[in-house]
């Protein structure tokens, strides 16, 4: 079996096997605390191109459910886990195969348990992977990494309200969730202007998740302004970080993400807690949110981070986490708020 070495930015190696044709792999390492929903993880376009460390030591023998996919394909750059090469594990022996083409290394018989301390000690942080041998191989790939779909596409064209989603890297359940109200969906590359928002004439307007830097999309922030100003407007994930950002609340890099699908926040109005979905490393401050002219609706239980926002002048509102259809009772805060923003907005009365 071919040994491989993973370096952090600190310096610090580690040793273990490595599995795949891919003889080197470099990128920002996150840990993934999950027992299960394996596939949502590593398909999520928000940890396109990170190497993930994943702290369960039988994460292998998830179950591969194609369905359960968040996009069209696998978007970690790099596996690295405790769990050791069974060769009677045929859970084991799928998922390797499935990694080697599409080649994504994997590195197994990991010290985790030291490489979280370092990561809880640095913060998520630049790592490199090696192989100790050179495969030469003629099936090597080249793994694109696209911020956002170019072209558009309509979902339920028989729906009565229509909603534009501004796809900053989608997630497959986002539209399933928005289906569940029976919305028209027309999805928009990220680049879209106002000026072609008004010639669909959307009655409300999604704000997607996706990964990286919500800076990285500065230069469209004058547009998003005047979309999210025009029509009612909710955010999720990365979408929430740029709604913010564009009215200009500062945004910052945290230590280590929010990665889990049981993250507890509190509803701001009734105290109540929820168990919610995230993956994401950045997030809202509140420096600059009072003169946004937004206000606080969720936060965080454990580090008291901006889970959700709204807005005093605009039919705005932002989550840091997203709505998956496992959390029925956050989830109908979510539809409520916004459906009570697309009547207004069409001028209906709404009656408590």
């Amino acid at each position: 079996m071919m040994e491989g070495m993973i370096k952090l930015a600190n310096g610090v190696t580690y040793t273990g096997h490595w599995h795949g044709e891919k003889t080197e792999c470099h990128g920002e390492m996150i840990f993934y605390t999950g027992m299960g929903n394996f596939i949502e993880f590593i398909s999520d376009p928000a940890i396109k191109g990170k190497i993930v460390l994943a702290t369960y030591p039988s994460i292998l023998n998830s179950f591969m459910d194609k369905e359960k996919l968040e996009s069209e394909d696998i978007q970690l750059a790099g596996l690295v886990i405790q769990q050791e090469y069974g060769e009677a594990s045929l859970s084991v022996e799928k998922w390797l195969s499935v990694f080697k083409e599409k080649y994504i290394p994997v590195m197994t018989g990991m010290d985790t348990r030291s490489i979280i301390k370092q990561l809880l000690k640095e913060g998520e942080t630049f790592v490199s992977m090696r192989a100790n041998e050179v495969i030469i191989t003629n099936q090597a790939k080249s793994r694109k990494l696209m911020m956002s779909s170019p072209v558009h596409k309509t979902v339920n064209s028989n729906g009565k309200t229509h909603i534009v989603v501004m796809d900053f890297a989608l997630k497959n359940s986002l539209i399933k969730w928005l289906l569940e109200s029976g919305y028209k969906i027309t999805i928009v590359p990220a680049q879209t202007t106002a000026a072609d928002i008004k010639k669909i004439n959307p009655d409300g307007v999604v704000f997607s998740g996706g990964t990286g830097n919500p800076s990285n999309w500065k230069a469209f922030f004058p547009e998003y302004l005047k979309i999210a100003k025009e029509y009612p407007t909710i955010g999720f994930g990365l979408g929430h970080q740029i709604l913010a950002k564009a009215f200009g609340v500062h945004i910052k890099k945290m230590k280590w993400g929010h990665r889990s699908f049981k993250h507890p926040i509190m509803h701001m109005e009734t105290n109540e807690v929820y168990m919610s979905n995230q993956n994401h490393g950045y997030e809202v401050s509140e420096d600059g949110l009072e003169s946004a002219g937004f206000n606080i609706s969720f936060q965080s239980i454990q580090d008291r981070s901006i889970e959700g926002l709204s807005h005093n002048n605009y039919p705005i509102a932002t989550y840091q986490f997203h709505p998956d259809g496992k959390n029925q009772k956050l989830e109908t805060i979510i539809k409520y708020a916004f459906s009570t923003q697309l009547k207004q907005a069409k001028g209906e009365n709404i009656y408590a």
